[in-house]
């Protein structure tokens, strides 16, 4: 869990930001002081836990700024939000890798200050490519992204990006790139990266001298979402870089909506064939075996009839917490429907199939979810198809056989069944 300090003298700043930062952002720790000498004995006491602390300028126990330094002497990225209008003071606390200046003078600049904050706890988890022959250039947008929190990689090149992205763990989000480069240009990069990523999932920044319009309509043709002239300011660079991730977000979201549950956040029916049927397909090609697990919950209906069904939605969501637990990042899981999930496995041997999906029953079993002063607990059935098949509905009906098999047999079991090879 992130942990976020928020230092300013007023009570009701301080709780006005803490409710709007909760209000949009999940799952982080918010840190309050009032004074100096709190905010010191705060970063004391969570040495390297912060992530972002948003500061006022005066404090009662210091001199103007002192608790700016503060933070940004311990590596704490620092938004400044203060009623003092001076911008010698904002551009001079830019210079000093200040995230960004907040006049406080309407709600509106809580609001902003908790959208960005937003922006950098995402920016954590996002990897962004600059592809420059310039080392002076690389290294400058490098340390500016990195003061955004955003995970840097470089490329010398057109070529060496390609490579790059073709062969890194990381999913990049956002490419920087030059114009000039030897072996292949900026232009031509990002022709080639559009061939692969299309505009809501992977976004392009041209980098070029001023003034070279040409160049800027080759990107803006070739695919690219936005420019940037060199050299660059901080803050220019931070709202370009910013809006592009939020629209990559803003398309990521609509997604969902289309492809995930609503009650559960997990991949939904539709989804689960989309992308099944591409992973079996894989599979035949390489003839690998996969496995197909229907999972059920057993008794779900004494569940609400006792209960009640919003008791029964949180049995639900608990079937998400515990396959995401269980499973690798690259197993697919999805709701089908009421209290079943289908989940497919690619290249997995009989013996890991088995460890697994008793591993996952064994899970359920033991676990508990406290509801005030309710302890609810239950068991599910698993049925599993297991074998070389290419065909997606033909396991799903296999595993759904499996699954019967295992409600009528007594429940709470793991029943395996292996798909006859043609």
């Amino acid at each position: 869990m992130r942990k976020i300090l928020l230092i300013d003298d007023s009570e009701t700043i301080l709780k006005a930001l803490e409710n709007e930062i909760l209000t949009v952002i999940d799952n982080v720790e918010i840190l309050k002081a009032t004074t100096y000498k709190e905010a010191s004995d705060i970063i004391r006491h969570n040495k390297d836990k912060i992530s972002i602390a948003v500061v006022d300028l005066n404090l009662p126990d210091c001199v103007s700024g002192k608790a700016v330094l503060l933070t940004a002497s311990h590596n704490i990225s620092t938004i400044v939000l203060t009623s003092v209008e001076d911008d010698n003071l904002k551009h001079l606390l830019l210079k000093k890798n200040i995230l960004d200046y907040i006049k406080k003078n309407t709600y509106n600049s809580i609001s902003y200050a908790a959208s960005f904050v937003k922006k950098i706890i995402r920016n954590f988890n996002t990897t962004a490519l600059v592809v420059d022959d310039s080392n002076l250039f690389r290294s400058t947008f490098k340390k500016d992204l990195e003061t955004l929190k955003i995970n840097v990689l470089e490329a010398n090149d057109g070529v060496e990006a390609l490579d790059i992205i073709d062969k890194s763990d990381q999913k990049i989000s956002l490419v920087l790139t030059d114009y000039n480069m030897p072996n292949m240009d900026g232009i031509k990069l990002t022709s080639k990266l559009r061939k692969k990523y299309e505009k809501d999932t992977l976004a392009i920044i041209a980098l070029s001298a001023t003034g070279d319009r040409d160049a800027l309509a080759g990107f803006i043709k070739a695919g690219a979402n936005d420019f940037l002239t060199k050299p660059h300011k901080f803050e220019e660079l931070s709202v370009r870089v910013q809006s592009n991730l939020d629209i990559l977000e803003l398309f990521q979201k609509t997604k969902d909506l289309a492809n995930k549950d609503f009650l559960t956040g997990a991949y939904n029916r539709r989804y689960f064939f989309d992308a099944s049927n591409a992973i079996v397909d894989k599979n035949v090609r390489k003839n690998k075996t996969v496995a197909v697990a229907t999972i059920d919950i057993d008794k779900f209906k004494n569940i609400n009839d006792t209960y009640g069904h919003d008791i029964g939605d949180i049995a639900i969501k608990e079937i998400v917490r515990i396959l995401n637990k269980s499973l690798r990042k690259s197993d697919l899981s999805a709701r089908f429907g009421g209290e079943e999930f289908c989940i497919l496995l690619e290249d997995v041997s009989k013996d890991d199939v088995k460890t697994i999906f008793e591993n996952i029953r064994h899970n359920f079993e033991i676990n508990e979810i406290l509801i005030d002063k309710l302890v609810l607990k239950y068991t599910v059935s698993i049925g599993v198809a297991y074998g070389k098949c290419d065909d997606i509905n033909k396991l799903l009906k296999v595993s759904d056989e499996a699954l019967y098999e295992a409600k009528e047999s007594g429940r709470n079991k793991v029943i395996i069944h292996k798909i006859k090879e043609q």
